[in-house]
């Protein structure tokens, strides 16, 4: 039997690159090749656009969605409008089967919500959800199906669970907690379909119509601190052909002047990405100037004999714009621990042709991993100091120096701690503690972190910076140094739906994201 299905993007979707997410797309695309109707309604968009005059009014609006400790009725009862607008749209589709796009941890809240207030319509409707916002976590999924606002939830891909789920199959790996399964080929999926996307909404911050790509799952390295091997246990990847066939689509038929590709590394299979650059490049060149596309992708340190000059001319000309480099740190020795899997000599050959190229990077940063010592410390800023040149004319777009290093659950830093000499017994995923290197505890690592800031903002770069690492920094601080600061203490929001009454109401014993 054919389903009808409404596909919802929960919000709230934070991207400082401006880039459209793809996850709903995709699972269209794979939905109507199965013989389904599919309908994606992104509500993430209408919430941007509900406050596009108004920025201001939408921080707190964010505050909720975003901050499971914040409540106010005034802002909840506003939230809860918007949701009972959005949900008309749903029902009015008169779907069979509901699935929800949770982006990160950050939709959850959106997600139980919306799934609430869709079984308060009409309990016969299916729902099921998925996303990356429920990959590492295995508590969120099974605590909405408790609370009977969800009928499935799946991690990994849905381009192969999703219709799975649809066909009644729910024995398929990936689904209700059941290890999922990897996609053998990738170049066998659909184009992921946006024509239901308002792309308006997710331009660039060049004003341009911007999409993610997909162009490998996995990753050919395994660094300590990274958890993409608990989704992607093997590297998949697609050819160079299919990659540009899909961009060139994107452009014909969306306009598409960005992409970013969403990969874990872009040069991950040398073979696929010559041979993606060589036809973009051809392609992209024969356009005139003012209508060539730019891209960005994560990408790893390769030495000379991997990557010749000639592949860093053919990438810029097939429109690499930044890419982004897991740096980490300037220590040899601290990058070895990391896994990192590349050399000084490699690394700084790699940046001076792509500085030679007029290719913009952003380097993505550790500051206080567990074996980091004053030396290894040292060496970073001085890696700074040898760009810094490059930084104040802008081929260092940016420097993402993150938080501290947060150990995350799924990573081989996590899942071998003692093996690291790591107690994670506390509770916050950045109170840990590394016997090999004692002194250096929190404020230690947050000092160093600061540290670095004003570091590299006096060398004259750009530093990533949002309001909550502002925040975090600061409060963090505040309390390694005993600081009293007086604050407002909000409780979290705290709701259920009352089925006897169809209403949502208050339970003072209940947290929808933190009792699970």
């Amino acid at each position: 039997m054919n389903k009808r299905v409404a596909l919802i993007i929960a919000p709230r979707i934070q991207d400082d690159f401006g880039y459209t997410p793809a996850g709903a797309a995709l699972v269209k695309a794979s939905i109507i090749k199965h013989g389904h109707e599919c309908k994606i309604f992104d509500f993430n968009a209408e919430l941007e656009k509900f406050f596009s005059d108004d920025k201001e009014s939408l921080v707190p609006i964010d505050n909720w969605f975003l901050n499971h400790t914040f409540y106010s009725e005034k802002i909840f009862n506003q939230v809860l409008g918007l949701a009972q607008k959005w949900i008309d749209q749903v029902v009015e589709y008169r779907p069979t089967t509901v699935g929800i796009s949770v982006f990160s941890y950050n939709s959850q809240r959106a997600t139980y919500l919306l799934a609430t207030l869709i079984k308060a319509r009409n309990p016969k409707i299916d729902i099921f959800m998925g996303g990356a916002g429920l990959n590492t976590d295995n508590n969120f999924g099974p605590f909405c199906m408790n609370q009977k606002i969800m009928d499935c939830w799946i991690r990994g891909e849905g381009e192969l669970s999703v219709p799975a789920y649809l066909k009644g199959n729910l024995d398929h790996p990936g689904i209700n907690g059941k290890p999922p399964k990897q996609i053998d080929k990738i170049d066998d999926l659909e184009f992921p379909d946006y024509s239901d996307y308002e792309l308006a909404s997710y331009t660039n911050k060049k004003g341009l119509i911007a999409l993610p790509i997909t162009g490998s799952r996995g990753c050919v390295r395994a660094c300590t601190f990274c958890d993409v091997a608990s989704m992607w246990p093997k590297y998949k990847y697609r050819s160079g052909r299919s990659i540009a066939k899909e961009i060139k689509t994107q452009v014909k038929r969306y306009g598409a002047k960005a992409f970013r590709f969403t990969d874990s590394l872009i040069n991950g299979s040398m073979k696929a990405f010559r041979d993606m650059t060589h036809e973009l490049a051809e392609f992209r060149m024969a356009m005139p100037p003012e209508q060539r596309f730019i891209w960005d992708s994560h990408f790893i340190v390769r030495g000379q004999r991997q990557m010749p000059p000639s592949d860093f001319t053919k990438m810029a000309e097939s429109g690499a714009g930044t890419l982004l480099i897991g740096v980490e740190s300037g220590s040899p020795t601290v990058r070895e621990h990391m896994k990192k899997g590349y050399t000084d000599e490699e690394l700084h050959y790699s940046l001076e042709q792509i500085f030679k190229n007029n290719i913009k990077v952003r380097f993505l940063m550790i500051i206080g991993y567990p074996t980091e010592t004053e030396e290894d410390f040292k060496q970073t800023l001085e890696f700074f100091d040898r760009y810094a040149e490059y930084g104040r004319k802008g081929l260092v777009e940016e420097v993402n120096l993150g938080l501290t290093l947060n150990l995350l659950p799924n990573t081989p830093l996590y899942d071998n701690a003692e093996k690291f000499g790591l107690d994670t017994t506390k509770d916050h995923i950045n109170d840990w503690v590394c016997t090999q290197n004692p002194t250096l505890d929190f404020k230690e690592r947050l000092k160093r972190r600061i540290e670095a800031q004003y570091y590299v903002e006096k060398l004259g770069y750009k530093v990533f910076e949002s309001k909550n690492y502002t925040r975090a920094l600061s409060i963090a601080w505040a309390e390694v140094k005993n600081l009293k600061k007086e604050t407002k203490k909000i409780d979290a929001t705290k709701v259920k739906f009352d089925r006897e009454k169809g209403v949502l109401e208050e339970r003072p014993d209940f947290d929808p994201l933190r009792t699970y």
